[in-house]
């Protein structure tokens, strides 16, 4: 199994563990999942899962199964991120801290420990020192840094931050702001600073 396979499956598992599942030791590469002693699905170090249809229905575990996918899916795509990202550099921080987005001053930063990744934002000044770090763990997760990030670079209105759902995703041309509104969600793709509106219908 290759290295990021196996901080994929030690995040995954962690990840896991935190909303309350049970996660067995690893095993020929697999993560076997349990929820209130039943198995619910094996976690492989791409991010595929293996289960038993039959016994997900017999002992009522779909929304469980479901969470777990859900997580085992965040968590590919932002280790994947984590991966390729570029090092964070500015004056006084030491330690492998990725640079996952930058935007009007705002720094989103991923860092990997031994209790998971933590994820950290921070306003960056402009002498290139980083200000104010607001820090989240395996709880908050990667949503809260993303609003956070949202809100700290000015991306969502004041007015509008409690008004609409905003929230970013990451995909393969760089970070991607979506914001809910009536007429349809918009992304707004991050490069060099800018900013490119798409509407998706």
């Amino acid at each position: 199994m290759k290295d990021a396979q196996k901080k994929y499956l030690t995040e995954a598992g962690l990840r896991i563990q935190h909303e309350g599942f049970t996660v067995c030791e690893e095993k020929d590469a697999l993560l076997p999942v349990e929820w209130a002693g039943s198995p619910i699905c094996n976690v492989n170090g791409n991010g595929g899962m293996s289960y038993d249809p039959e016994q997900i229905r017999k002992e009522g575990l779909d929304d469980a199964l479901e969470r777990v996918r859900e997580i085992v899916e965040d968590t590919l795509t932002y280790m994947r991120h984590m991966e390729t990202a570029p090092p964070l550099l500015a004056d006084g921080l030491s330690g492998d801290y990725r640079l996952l987005a930058e935007y009007n001053g705002a720094v989103l930063a991923g860092h990997q420990t031994r209790y998971g990744v933590q994820f950290i934002t921070w306003d960056r000044l402009q002498d290139g020192t980083l200000w104010q770090g607001h820090y989240f763990n395996a709880g908050e997760g990667i949503d809260a840094a993303k609003r956070d990030f949202t809100a700290r670079s000015g991306l969502v209105p004041g007015s509008l931050r409690r008004e609409k759902c905003s929230y970013i995703e990451f995909k393969r041309e760089g970070p991607v702001i979506a914001d809910l509104a009536e007429t349809g969600p918009s992304f707004f793709i991050l490069k060099e600073g800018k900013q490119k509106n798409d509407q998706i219908f």
